[in-house]
């Protein structure tokens, strides 16, 4: 019933929209170096239309040519020259059927670019931005504040000119309008500095600025963090009360997240972090408005957001990662196909670790087509084949699956439980995220016309197929005298206090879920440091924390070598006292079994862990790509 509230129409000021669902604005870099639209970016926002969402938002688009542009091949709306490609780009979406509304943004301290200008309220640096290129942001003269007010209302105007249905101004999330209402970032002395009123100030001359330039029955949409999250930063409080002020100054939608870039669990919440992270936020600005409120952050299921709606918590919710995981989520959940749904598992890998941070356009570690959406179609196979796949994990399930769709026999080999890898990787109640791309993978192995053998393959039994895929995952590789960390499925299983010996991913995130069952545990790692091995950066900022948190001793710079009765014995001859030793250190692979598969003359394609070590994008990408041309 919940999930059925998404669908209702909606209304924001004079625009109707078809149901609940937002897509809410979110960084691609698929626009040209020049701010102007290309094909990529086309794509990407009109198969997101093709969905069934009911508004989609373009991410932020930076309003002048001085100092607000804050990432490569971002949007730019600065310029004349840009509203041809913005007006091909709002057709495009409005002929499969979604409302299009644009985000206007100054980057401020938040230039990822690193380059000179970098101007914003006061001098208060983010090592993040500083490290690149030893550029310290620059406080704004009261001309040029006076400069980026006139740029963001010239800005407005030229998407009204484009034909958007809405224009939002982004007044959260670390951009310059939060710096100048966070005490954390805001220093200022001026009349721009100090109280609320002076922090405020910005930010309310924009809203008047924009409302003047644009008709009363263009759509304005704010987007705010309800906190920043900092102990010195924006409260609450003061979030509601600057709504209410922008309702008075006409704006039509308050878009309530949270956080910003230098605290990023909030603003982009991983794994660990709770859904709906922001909503209390929301709701005491919902309480003091009469506006409608979009709730944003971590919405990832229809059960989430759908409650959301029901409970009138909010007026509408919007999506970014969930969409780009699966642009089809509005249609498939209105449908009741849940476990259709391609689920965000809030990795933070592909969209931002090895996407946006690395230099890269956006990515999705479950969704290899985001970004270059309508260029790897599943089309059927020229000929059926016999084809074999050789593990049930996340490679080999959707391997499965992908090789089905095409029209193959397909034959998989898992003597274990569907899910393989993905069962030991969500052991924990916090894995919630991961836990919903298991049942997804195997619903779409169980729901199509493939055949499922509960045993181990061999040369024997690989005989005979056309196509062979490896994709066992790593193989584990116990140290003498433990068990391997990812074989225990169960707490009761062990014994305290424990040593889990390797601080990579495995280790960690075993030894936080038998802490979080009460065990004692120690974490011993080899190296200097946890989680070294170039983990997503969520992950390793946040890991150490959570490990401390949960009663976790950690020792670094020491080997484990084996185990006997008295406990974990290390490189150096000393022993760690345990009842208990597991091993977490690394992962061989599948070499003798790969070989074997050559060795029956098929074509052979090796996967995911069991080609090289990896995280879940390297598995799903590798199938994917495999299967779709096997």
């Amino acid at each position: 019933m919940s999930v059925e509230a998404l669908f209702r129409p909606g209304r924001i000021g004079s625009l109707e929209l078809k149901n609940r669902v937002v897509k809410s604005p979110q960084t691609t870099a698929l626009s040209n170096q020049d701010g102007t639209v290309t094909q990529r970016l086309v794509d990407h926002y009109r198969r997101l239309a093709e969905g069934g969402v009911g508004l989609v938002m373009v991410e932020y688009s930076y309003v002048d040519d001085d100092a607000s542009k804050s990432i490569q091949a971002q949007v730019g709306i600065s310029r004349r020259e840009h509203v041809p490609g913005l007006g091909w780009l709002v057709d495009e979406v409005h002929a499969a059927g979604a409302a299009i509304g644009i985000q206007l943004e100054h980057c401020g301290r938040q230039k990822f670019l690193g380059t000179a200008p970098i101007k914003t309220a006061s001098d208060v640096s983010w090592d993040y931005v500083e490290s690149q290129y030893g550029e310290r942001p620059v406080p704004m003269t009261e001309e040029e504040i006076a400069g980026v007010v006139a740029a963001f209302a010239d800005a407005a105007e030229r998407a009204y000119l484009a034909r958007f249905d809405l224009v939002e101004v982004h007044a959260g999330h670390g951009y310059l309008l939060t710096n100048f209402l966070s005490p954390h970032t805001n220093k200022r002395t001026d009349r721009y500095g100090g109280s609320f009123e002076n922090r405020a100030r910005l930010t309310l001359d924009v809203a008047a600025a924009v409302r003047a330039r644009v008709p009363r029955d263009f759509p304005l949409s704010f987007r705010v963090s309800v906190t920043d999250y900092e102990a010195d930063g924006i409260p609450v409080e003061e979030t509601v009360e600057l709504a209410r002020r922008l309702e008075a100054a006409g704006v039509d939608v308050i878009h309530a997240s949270g956080g910003h870039h230098a605290l990023m669990e909030y603003e982009v919440s991983p794994w660990f972090m709770p859904r709906a992270p922001h909503r209390r936020g929301w709701e005491k600005i919902k309480e003091a408005v009469s506006v409608p409120v979009i709730g944003s952050g971590s919405l990832v299921s229809p059960e989430v957001a759908g409650e959301v709606v029901a409970s009138a918590s909010a007026d509408f919710v919007s999506l970014g990662r969930a969409m780009l995981a699966d642009p089809d989520w509005t249609r498939k959940a209105r449908e009741g196909r849940v476990l259709d749904i391609v689920p965000c598992i809030r990795c933070n890998d592909g969209c931002l670790h090895r996407g946006l941070n690395a230099g890269r356009s956006t990515g999705c570690a479950v969704n290899p087509s985001m970004g270059e959406e309508y260029r790897y179609p599943i089309e059927p196979a020229p000929a059926a084949r016999r084809a074999a796949v050789v593990g049930g994990g996340p490679a080999g399930l959707r391997a499965a699956a992908v090789l089905a769709d095409r029209g193959h026999e397909v034959t998989l080999f898992e003597p274990g439980p569907l899910g393989g890898t993905l069962r030991a990787a969500t052991r924990s109640s916090r894995k919630g995220d991961l836990a919903a791309l298991r049942d997804h993978l195997v619903h779409q192995v169980e729901s199509r016309k493939v055949t499922v053998v509960a045993e181990r393959a061999d040369a024997a039994s690989l005989a005979g197929y056309d196509i062979i895929m490896v994709a066992t995952g790593g193989v584990a590789r116990p140290l003498p005298g433990t068990r391997h960390a990812r074989d225990v499925g169960d707490p009761s299983e062990v014994v305290s206090p424990v040593v889990v010996a390797g601080g990579g991913m495995t280790g960690a995130d075993t030894a936080l879920w038998l802490a979080d069952a009460g065990h004692r545990v120690t974490l011993v790692e080899a190296g200097p440091a946890l989680l070294a091995n170039r983990e997503v950066f969520t992950d390793a900022a946040a890991l150490p924390g959570l490990l401390a948190e949960a009663g976790v001793t950690v020792v670094t710079g020491t080997e484990i070598t084996g185990a006997d009765e008295a406990g974990a014995r290390t490189a150096d001859g000393r022993t760690i006292p345990a009842a208990t030793v597991l091993a977490a250190t690394g992962y061989g692979t599948a070499a003798d079994l790969v070989e074997a598969a050559r060795a029956t003359g098929a074509e052979v394609a090796v996967l995911g862990g069991a080609r090289r070590p990896g995280r879940v994008m390297d598995a799903l990408h590798d199938a994917f790509f495999a299967a779709r041309i096997a």
